[in-house]
């Protein structure tokens, strides 16, 4: 077993470092927000008062933090972990700041993997990480994070890689949830129920149908917001996947749309809420549309 600490305890944080102290491991957590800190307690996690009381004597250093600043402050500033320690790091960040990160903590002789998590929070155990970093680090992460936190650790490549495949695919998440309540929208407007369009869809063979599809529909026509993956942070995921995009040639049409209609979503206050919320977008740019 591992001395494990986990910084970051919000909505992936906190169930990281419970399944890890389940499976017997030795975990600390720290959190600067007064809430993340309470959930965490109640789920059985035993929080340190200060970052460094967390990662004093840790093996293993579990980022999970919101932005790519916050890695690379957290990086630069702190981790005062042991030589010889690794720093695991769950955060949707692009590939530049993964590597800034790595080197941050490279004259302290603590390796560094980014290990950004494929899957939604309910599903830990589960998980696929995307990992880049070297085989031995990833040996490591394997033998920690296999069984109570993923099911799979893909080795991706060098670090940075890890962070590529994410932020691409939570650029695919953004298409999928744009264009489910685009079709929702367009749907009520033609006169059909968006209820019947979801149960004739989901329940058929059509190749459209898809899990975020299942889960997203459902929650748009029920009006239900409550967030799983928030559109704001949805919303800095893409513009990550759309700098990706400019900085290698890639042509992004549909980044480029799908980062539109979520400003707009977060022009109008809509951020904190689940990512579905972009229905209510289109409703409100829609001829006699109303918000839902």
């Amino acid at each position: 077993m591992s001395k494990v600490a986990v910084i970051g305890l919000g909505t992936m944080g906190c169930r990281i470092a419970a399944a890890l102290a389940g499976a017997g491991n030795e975990v600390k957590g720290f959190d600067l927000a007064d809430g993340a800190v309470a959930v965490a307690r109640d789920a059985g996690v035993t929080v340190s008062g200060s970052e460094q009381e967390a990662v004093a004597d840790a093996e293993i250093v579990v980022l999970s933090l919101p932005r790519p600043v916050h890695v690379i402050a957290a990086t630069r500033n702190g981790l005062r972990a042991p030589e010889g320690a690794l720093v695991v790091d769950l955060s949707t960040i692009d590939p530049g700041s993964a590597r800034q990160a790595q080197a941050n903590l490279a004259d302290r002789k603590i390796g560094y993997v980014d290990a950004p998590v494929l899957g939604r929070p309910e599903s830990i155990g589960k998980w696929t990480l995307a990992c880049g970093g070297t085989d031995g680090d990833l040996d490591r992460v394997e033998a920690l994070m296999v069984g109570p936190v993923a099911r799979k650790v893909a080795r991706i490549g060098e670090v940075g890689s890890g962070s590529v495949v994410k932020i691409l695919n939570n650029m695919m998440f953004g298409a999928i949830n744009a264009t489910t309540a685009e079709a929702l929208n367009a749907c009520q407007l033609a006169g059909v129920d968006p209820a019947v369009f979801v149960e004739t869809v989901a329940e058929s063979g059509a190749a459209t149908v898809s899990n975020l599809f299942r889960e997203l529909a459902p929650k748009i026509v029920a009006g239900d917001y409550d967030p799983a993956f928030s559109l704001a942070l949805l919303s800095k995921d893409v513009q990550l996947a759309l700098d990706l995009q400019r900085s290698v040639g890639a042509f992004g049409p549909i980044a480029h749309s799908v980062a539109a209609v979520n400003e707009v979503g977060l022009n109008n206050d809509l951020g904190d809420m689940d990512t579905g919320v972009v229905h209510r977008v289109y409703r409100a740019n829609s001829r006699g549309g109303e918000p839902r």
